[in-house]
């Protein structure tokens, strides 16, 4: 679910709450015509939910609402009330937790790959067991096979499927930066030991990802900091052949 981090919590990533610091990063960053929020959801994962606001026009796409909607309609509701789509990069209860919630307020369709749709299904189960409560899935979830390109506000982005951490798990890629999910991390990786999971094919990933895009590319992952793809080849090219996958 989340993935390994230098010092982790019960479930991965930082394990506290960085939404005020985001570990010395701007909680909003600009990429040209498109301004990128950081939304750190609630505890215990504090999972990086993203608002992707395109500024001459003011339309806006939700990359992962995890749990705590409230949070995360405000900030729609505060940069420009013009939510169009929620992406989702892949299906585990803390990227998708708040997805039916926002739908509740804002009736907008869900986009994830077909292969992820069994485990986004199997969700409230999890949510019973690890949160103590069931979760709801999203609704209108309209699911793409293979990699195709999606279009935001005139842009185009790249969907490259990166399973792994999970089956169908993907990484959205703009011009100039990328969502990547619990795929990749600053320095960190996402975790195998979940049902789905698979180290080679995260490996493999991971690998093909760093090779495909720019180097400058900024990188903003489901927990903790964003990089450039640049900084986290090299990290990747020392650590990959030694990393503990889990």
């Amino acid at each position: 679910m989340c993935g390994r981090r230098p010092s982790g919590g019960p479930f991965g990533g930082t394990g506290k709450d960085v939404s005020g610091q985001m570990q010395g990063h701007p909680q909003e960053v600009t990429c040209g015509d498109f301004v990128i929020a950081y939304i750190v959801t609630a505890a215990p994962f504090f999972e990086n939910c993203y608002l992707l606001r395109h500024a001459p026009s003011g339309e806006q796409i939700l990359i992962d609402p995890g749990i705590g909607a409230d949070k995360i309609l405000a900030k729609v509701r505060a940069d420009g009330d013009s939510l169009r789509e929620i992406w989702l990069t892949h299906g585990h209860l803390d990227h998708i937790g708040g997805t039916r919630e926002v739908q509740a307020e804002m009736p907008v369709p869900c986009r994830a790959h077909t292969d992820e749709q069994s485990l986004i299904e199997r969700q409230p189960d999890w949510g019973a067991q690890m949160l103590g409560t069931r979760i709801e899935i999203p609704t209108d979830c309209r699911y793409y096979l293979d990699e195709p390109m999606l279009a935001f506000a005139g842009a185009e982005a790249r969907v490259i499927h990166t399973p792994g951490h999970t089956p169908g798990g993907v990484c959205y890629v703009f011009d100039g930066f990328a969502f990547t999910g619990d795929t990749l991390f600053q320095q960190g990786i996402g975790r195998t030991d979940f049902p789905g999971g698979d180290a080679g094919k995260l490996r493999a990933s991971i690998t093909r990802l760093l090779d495909e895009i720019p180097p400058e590319t900024l990188l903003f992952s489901g927990h903790g900091g964003h990089w450039t793809a640049g900084e986290a080849k090299r990290w990747w090219s020392v650590v990959a052949g030694g990393i503990a996958f889990v």
